[in-house]
C-alpha cells in the first residue's frame, strides 16, 4: 500500500506540479472555472476506475506482485479500456486551464505519450489475461463512450465504489485500523464471517479486505434505507425466520465468484461478549461449497458498546485466520469469538448503559438506573459506579440476568406495531393489549438497534417499551425458553 501511495504522488503531484514548476509559470496562477472542474472530475473518474481495480480486481493499477488478480470490466472499465488514463488527461488538462492555456502544447504529446504507454500496457494484459482480446473488441480507448455495465450479484455497484473511496478517507481520520494474517485471504469465492459489537464493522472489514463484499442487513434496517442499500449491494434478511430468499442471493453471489460478509451472531454484542448463533445460522455454514475465512474485529466494542449514545475514536484490530472448509466452522466460530477485551479497561463514555444494565444491581429496581459520562447511578437507591472496569460492569450485568420466574410478571406500557398498549410477560404467556401469545408460540425474540423488541409468532410483533430496556424482555424470554429446541 506505501508503495501504491508514492507511485500514485509521483504521477498525480511531482509530475504534473514538476513539469508546471520546470517552465516557471507559477507567477502566472490564475483560477478558471472549466481547470477547477476539469481537475475535480479528472481525479474523480480516476479514482473511481482505481476503486474497481480494487474491489474487483483485488489489486492496484501498477504491475507488479500487487496488480490486479482477475481483470476488470464492469463500472469504468465497461465503457472504455482505460479509464484512469482517461481522467488523468482531464486531470491534467484541468491544470492546463488552472496555470497557463498556453501549455497546452505541453499536455497533447503527454496524451501522445499515454496512448504509447497503454499500448505497452495492453501487450502485458494479454499475457496475464487472455481474454482481454476478446474484452478490448469494439471497447473506447480512453473516452467512456459505452454503457454503463455491473453485474450487482459479484460486481461493486457504483454507489459502493464511490463510498468505498470516502470511507477510506474518513477512516484515516476516525480510526487506526490495523490488520493481521493477510496472507490468509484466499482466492474468491468466499465467506466471511466475523464478530460484530459495532455499526462500524462492515467498514474495518471493507478497509482490511479491499474487495466487494455483500452482506445481508437486517429487513427493519433495510426498510428504513431502502434505496441507499440497495445502491451499495445489501440484501435484506428476515433474521426471525428462516429467510430462503437472501440465502438464494447469497449461494447467487458465491457461485459467481463473489464474496459474502456474515455477522454470524446476527446482531450487536451487548458487552464484547459474543451471542448465541442459531441453528439456521450453524446449518448454513455446515452447507456451504466455498472456503470459509474467519475475522475478528478487536477494538470496536470499545469505540462504540451498542448501548452507547456516541462513538469515539480509537484503535481498531482485524485478526484474519486460517480459511477452513464447512466441515470445519466451528473452528472459525472459535477463532472468531475468541474474548481479547482487556478486563481492567474503561469505557470512554458510560452514556447509554441503562439499555443494557436494566435494572439496578444493588437495590432491584428496574429502569432506575441513570447513566453520565464517567458512570451511572441509581435513583433509587442513590448507589454510584465512577468509571468501572469492563470486567465490573459484566459481573453487574450477570447479577440482574434473570435466573427464576418469581419476579414475574413484569409490565410495562409500550408502541406495538405503532399502536399504544399495555404489555405484560408471565411465565407460560406474554400479553400484548388483548392479545395472549403463548410462550411456545414465539419462534424468534431480537432486539433491534437497542430499543426495538422484535417477536415473531405466526406473525411480527415490534415492540417499543416506554420505561424499560428491550433487552430486559429479551433475558427475561430467552430464560423462559431456554429448554425449546426451536427457539
Amino acid at each position: 500500500m506505501v508503495f501504491f501511495i508514492i507511485k500514485t504522488l509521483i504521477y498525480w503531484v511531482g509530475i504534473p506540479f514538476g513539469t508546471i514548476a520546470f517552465f516557471n509559470i507559477l507567477s502566472k496562477f490564475s483560477i478558471h472555472l472549466w481547470g477547477i472542474a476539469l481537475v475535480i472530475f479528472g481525479i474523480f473518474w480516476a479514482s473511481l476506475a482505481t476503486a474497481y481495480l480494487i474491489l474487483d480486481g483485488h489489486g492496484t493499477p501498477f504491475f507488479g506482485k500487487h496488480s490486479p488478480k482477475r481483470m476488470v470490466t464492469c463500472g469504468p472499465y465497461s465503457m472504455s479500456k482505460h479509464p484512469i488514463y482517461f481522467g488523468y488527461t482531464v486531470y491534467t488538462l484541468g491544470l492546463v486551464f488552472l496555470f497557463n492555456i498556453t501549455l497546452v502544447w505541453i499536455w497533447m504529446p503527454s496524451v501522445l505519450f499515454l496512448i504509447i504507454l497503454s499500448f505497452f500496457e495492453e501487450r502485458k494484459l494479454l499475457k496475464k489475461f487472455p481474454e482481454y482480446a476478446e474484452y478490448k473488441k469494439g471497447k473506447p480507448y480512453f473516452i467512456p463512450l459505452k454503457r454503463w455495465r455491473v453485474d450487482l450479484t459479484a460486481q461493486p455497484p457504483f454507489l459502493f465504489a464511490f463510498l468505498y473511496i470516502i470511507g477510506k478517507i474518513l477512516i484515516l481520520f476516525m480510526y487506526d485500523v490495523k490488520s493481521v494474517g493477510k496472507e490468509n485471504i484466499p482466492d474468491s469465492p468466499y465467506l466471511i464471517v466475523s464478530n460484530h459489537s459495532s455499526y462500524f464493522d462492515p467498514f474495518y472489514i471493507m478497509d482490511v479486505n479491499n474487495s466487494y463484499i455483500r452482506s445481508p442487513v437486517s429487513w427493519s434496517h433495510y426498510d428504513d434505507m431502502k434505496w441507499l442499500l440497495n445502491n451499495v449491494g445489501m440484501f435484506p434478511v428476515k433474521r426471525y425466520t428462516v429467510d430462503t430468499s437472501a440465502i438464494i442471493r447469497i449461494v447467487r453471489t458465491l457461485g459467481k465468484g463473489g464474496i459474502v460478509g456474515l455477522f454470524v451472531e446476527s446482531e450487536r454484542n451487548w458487552d464484547g461478549k459474543p451471542l448465541n448463533v442459531k441453528k439456521g445460522t450453524v446449518h448454513f455454514l455446515e452447507s456451504v461449497k466455498v472456503p470459509i475465512l474467519p475475522m475478528r474485529i478487536e477494538g470496536a466494542h470499545l469505540a462504540w458498546p451498542r448501548w452507547a449514545k456516541h462513538f469515539h475514536v480509537g484503535k481498531i484490530k482485524v485478526v484474519i485466520g486460517e480459511a477452513v472448509s464447512s466441515k470445519e466452522y466451528q473452528k472459525a466460530l472459535d477463532f472468531v469469538f475468541k474474548d481479547t477485551i482487556p478486563q481492567d479497561s474503561r469505557y470512554k463514555d458510560y452514556r447509554g448503559i441503562e439499555s443494557y444494565l436494566w435494572q439496578c444491581p444493588n437495590c432491584g429496581a428496574i429502569g432506575s438506573i441513570k447513566s453520565f459520562k464517567h458512570g451511572f447511578e441509581c435513583l433509587h437507591c442513590h448507589e454510584k459506579w465512577i468509571s468501572p472496569t469492563i470486567k465490573e460492569v459484566r459481573t453487574l450485568h450477570e447479577k440482574i440476568r434473570p435466573k427464576s420466574t418469581e419476579n414475574l410478571p413484569i409490565s410495562d406500557e409500550a408502541i406495538v406495531n405503532g399502536m399504544k398498549s399495555k404489555i405484560s410477560l408471565f411465565a407460560d404467556r406474554m400479553k400484548i393489549g388483548e392479545e395472549i401469545l403463548q410462550l411456545s408460540s414465539m419462534r424468534s425474540v431480537l432486539v433491534e438497534s437497542s430499543h426495538e423488541l422484535y417477536i415473531y409468532t405466526k406473525k411480527l410483533f415490534k415492540i417499543l417499551p416506554h420505561k424499560t430496556s428491550a433487552l430486559m424482555w429479551k433475558e427475561w424470554i430467552d430464560l423462559l425458553k431456554k429448554d425449546d429446541s426451536d427457539y
